[in-house]
């Protein structure tokens, strides 16, 4: 980083009153990415999904994250792991899409792994390993990383000295207790890929300054201005008295306060999950970076299990699903222009609005981050 740089970085971390919006070079740069890659994603705990998305032993589904393929299974046991998907031999990719199995077979010789890691068959005749002086299949089988569970959610961390999942969230548990989160159940999920940076489309999510100019068809009139309510967890808080929640035709939540039921939060826990919850439904998002200029985001709807079961709910929640798909184009339709207005070498850092001090403190998250790394 040259010195330039470093000042513009420096305007970014003065306080709200008085700070610039995050450099150009923070969202086209790829030296930058790499960065974050090394500081934040593989530091922090990753949403890789749901566990009802592996209900039964033997369930799976491949994610990737950052570039790292991974292969999420719940076990004999009953207990939900998340394993590299490459072979210990020659480095093949395990997997695909979802699914049920067994055993995990490398598609390139056929190496067999157990669902909990371990290498338990080197197929061949006679046995191809015969001259490797030391080899041990104990010490080959899938590296598996710290998988931990909360309100149905899955997370992983690649580094074994990051604190427990639980104490990582801090107040968000509390926060959304009256959710029920482990009792909602995803019914719809898909993925799109956007042209832009994954901060831009985070960002985007912080703030409700945009509704009025992007959103005139479909939340104007719904969503108020936010509040911002203080935390001691990793994630950036908004909390919106109307918003989605005016969509509403389906049951409210009967364990919400009063509050609760009237609004909607949207909850940006860092770095890759966004949950947005209402009063009938929770929808959420994950961000997968692939690379300093595209982003893939991970949609998806839950609703309570009793819901689910209603008469019509098919047909009632794929009306929520068409609605809510209009507010995220308008949405991916305008992030592709701020990632290009990046790249402009006329682009300066320009100052943030009163709705954007979320925007200001994930910028000063992201930069100690990198910063410490």
């Amino acid at each position: 980083m040259n010195s330039a740089q470093a000042s513009l970085l420096a305007n970014t971390r003065a306080d709200f009153e008085r700070a610039s919006t995050m450099p150009g070079f923070c969202y086209t740069s790829a030296e930058w990415y790499e960065r974050e890659v090394e500081s934040i994603f593989t530091k922090e705990w990753i949403c890789v999904g749901r566990e009802e998305q592996v209900p039964n032993p033997g369930d799976y589904f491949r994610f990737d994250i950052v570039g790292e393929p991974l292969v999420v299974v719940r076990d004999g046991k009953g207990i939900v792991r998340v394993h590299s998907a490459v072979c210990r031999h020659r480095g093949a990719v395990l997997g695909r899409g979802k699914g049920k199995c067994r055993t995990f077979i490398c598609p390139y010789h056929s190496w067999t792994y157990a669902l909990s890691g371990e290498l338990v068959s080197v197929p061949g005749s006679p046995d191809p390993m015969d001259h490797a002086a030391g080899f041990d299949p104990k010490n080959y089988g899938l590296i598996s990383h710290r998988t931990e569970l909360w309100g149905g959610f899955i997370f992983v961390n690649f580094d074994r000295d990051a604190k427990p999942l639980l104490e990582w969230l801090g107040d968000l548990p509390e926060l959304v207790r009256n959710y029920g989160l482990a009792n909602m159940r995803l019914t719809h999920s898909h993925v799109k890929t956007i042209e832009c940076n994954w901060k831009i489309y985070f960002e985007n999510s912080m703030e409700n300054y945009h509704v009025a100019t992007v959103h005139t068809k479909h939340l104007v009139g719904k969503a108020t201005v936010a509040e911002f309510p203080k935390t001691t967890g990793p994630y950036f808080p908004l909390f919106v008295p109307a918003g989605i929640t005016a969509f509403s035709d389906l049951p409210v939540i009967e364990t919400l306060s009063e509050r609760e039921a009237s609004g909607t939060y949207h909850l940006l826990v860092q770095p890759n999950l966004q949950l947005i919850l209402t009063s009938s439904y929770l929808y959420y998002r994950q961000y997968l970076p692939q690379g300093p200029n595209k982003l893939a985001l991970v949609h998806n709807w839950c609703f309570p299990e009793n819901t689910t079961k209603r008469p019509g709910f098919a047909e009632v929640a794929a009306s929520y699903y068409e609605r809510y798909e209009a507010v995220l184009q308008e949405d991916m339709d305008v992030a592709p222009l701020v990632q290009q207005g990046q790249r402009s070498r006329f682009c300066t850092p320009g100052r943030y609005a009163d709705e954007e001090i979320l925007i200001h403190r994930f910028a000063n998250y992201v930069i100690d981050k990198v910063n410490a790394k």
